[in-house]
């Protein structure tokens, strides 16, 4: 299995399927001794000397990078704007008419925001679960469905032409000369204007300084730091695609978001057996899978259209649905009764699912493919009732949904339990980072209950990250970088 560990595989994040283990910061290869060994690590099904019945639920969700401000940004400004200037400054670039200030400030506004949704890797990425769970000792069938979301965040920076002509008549269109004034006093004029200046002579404009002082003062006006290297060349960027004769106008920029969506649901039989007198555990997971795939593009300027997007996915002719099959293999070695180690490989064979198409951008990828994921772990029982596990990925995954994301994470968990009678509780505490991640700092914490009551069981567990961005479009809230809770009832009994 070890072998199935390619340096970088096409899939998605590791789901922490199971309230329990999402507790635990996703620590389950070598902890899990229930139901959810078919999933988890079908090795335990080796030691189970027991019969049941779970029903877990959960979601985890994730904004890269700085996701949550850029398009938070982008958001405020258009929702800041009068009925209809924005498609009155689209309509005056498109005909090659002069901006008034206002528009030249609109135009610069939205320019330095949407660059943002541009870097690779950041984006919002998440999936939900629901299964039925059932083991006989060694035996399982399981029935899990997977849904993965994401949605991808893209700039284009071909169309950001805020004037149909070109030259020094694109010039004196973008920034009319004749309204153009002196705006800073000599000798403190942000390091911009000299940039915007010497661009605008070499397209021979009717008044280079004042022009290039009343693009940088519009620049501010509308918000923008133009002391900041990224904010500068972002504006020397649109002055430059307006002059020059190559690029497209704004009205036709197809900055925004791919919406990408992968539903598996999976009807699995699972089987472990035990090896040198019960200390080795292998065990396999077959599985029918059917995945259905949802794909739409969101331009910028309508990114409040949510009911809509709801609408769409509900629309069997914007999905693809794939059958195919799959197998999943675990190894469980247990030197003594307190130590255990544990492997896992899913989706050993790569199923493919194709990937609807959108009528709106009809290029790009045609299928999601799931490369195998392999993950370690190891578990200590500290004491009978206590028990600290780690877990890692082996691989690293590609996200297919997500262009430049990746995640390889490693859990760490605890679970403290305090049996009264027929009756008992379970603590549960724990961390992941996903240490593929460009900062290292997106560190989420998690913890959980479980209530034991006779056989039954109840487990909760909720997580998060302290890394939080503020949206003002909600409310001005702090929100988490990463967020995860889960649910689980279950019926278990001895033989």
């Amino acid at each position: 299995m070890a072998g199935l560990a390619p340096a970088l595989a096409r899939s998605e994040e590791w789901g922490f399927v199971g309230a329990r283990y999402q507790g635990m910061g996703g620590a389950g290869v070598a902890v899990v001794d229930d139901e959810h060994a078919a999933y988890w690590n079908p090795g335990a099904l080796a030691f189970t000397k027991s019969y049941g019945v779970a029903v877990p639920v959960g979601a985890q969700a994730a904004a890269t990078g700085s996701t949550l401000a850029d398009i938070d940004r982008v958001a405020r400004f258009l929702d800041g704007l009068a009925t209809g200037e924005f498609d009155q400054l689209l309509a005056d670039a498109q005909a090659g008419n002069t901006l008034s200030s206002s528009q030249l400030a609109t135009a610069v506004g939205i320019a330095v925001r949407l660059p943002g949704l541009g870097e690779s890797g950041e984006g919002l990425v998440g999936n939900v679960n629901a299964s039925l769970l059932l083991r006989y000792g060694r035996f399982a069938v399981s029935g899990v469905g997977l849904a993965y979301f994401a949605a991808d965040p893209v700039f284009d920076r071909d169309n950001l032409s805020f004037s149909s002509l070109n030259g020094a008549n694109a010039a004196d269109a973008l920034v009319d000369p004749t309204t153009a004034m002196d705006r800073f006093a000599p000798g403190s004029e942000p390091g911009l204007v000299a940039r915007l200046e010497a661009l605008f002579v070499q397209a021979a404009s009717t008044s280079p300084n004042l022009q290039a002082e009343e693009l940088v003062f519009q620049a501010q006006q509308a918000g923008a730091n133009v002391d900041d290297p990224g904010v500068a060349d972002n504006i020397l960027a649109l002055a430059n695609a307006t002059i020059g004769s190559t690029a497209g106008t704004f009205d036709a920029n197809q900055s925004g978001a791919f919406v990408r969506g992968l539903a598996v649901e999976e009807i699995g039989f699972g089987y472990g057996h035990a090896f040198l007198g019960e200390r080795v555990g292998i065990g396999g997971n077959v599985k029918y899978m059917v995945g259905t795939t949802f794909n739409r593009f969101v331009r910028y300027d309508d990114v409040n259209s949510g009911s809509d997007l709801i609408s769409d996915i509900g629309d069997a002719r914007r999905r693809e649905t794939t059958q195919t099959g799959s197998l999943d293999l675990g190894l469980l070695v247990k030197p003594w009764e307190w130590l255990r180690f544990g492997l896992t490989a899913r989706n050993v064979t790569g199923p493919e699912f194709d990937l609807a198409r959108d009528p709106a951008g009809p290029g790009g990828k045609s299928k999601i493919v799931l490369d195998p994921q392999v993950r370690v772990g190891a578990a200590l029982w500290i004491l009978p009732n206590w028990v600290l596990a780690i877990d890692a990925d082996l691989t690293t995954n590609e996200s297919e949904l997500l262009d430049g994301f990746e995640s390889r994470f490693v859990s760490v968990g605890t679970e403290f339990k305090i049996p009264i009678w027929k009756i008992g509780l379970a603590l549960r505490g724990g961390t992941y980072l996903n240490t593929a991640a460009d900062e290292l700092d997106e560190i989420a914490l998690t913890g959980g209950l479980g209530v034991h009551v006779f056989d039954f069981n109840l487990d909760v567990a909720v997580g998060g990250s302290p890394k939080t961005e503020r949206v003002e479009a909600a409310n001005d809230r702090k929100i988490p970088s990463r967020l995860n809770f889960s649910a689980m009832l279950s019926f278990r009994h001895d033989f």
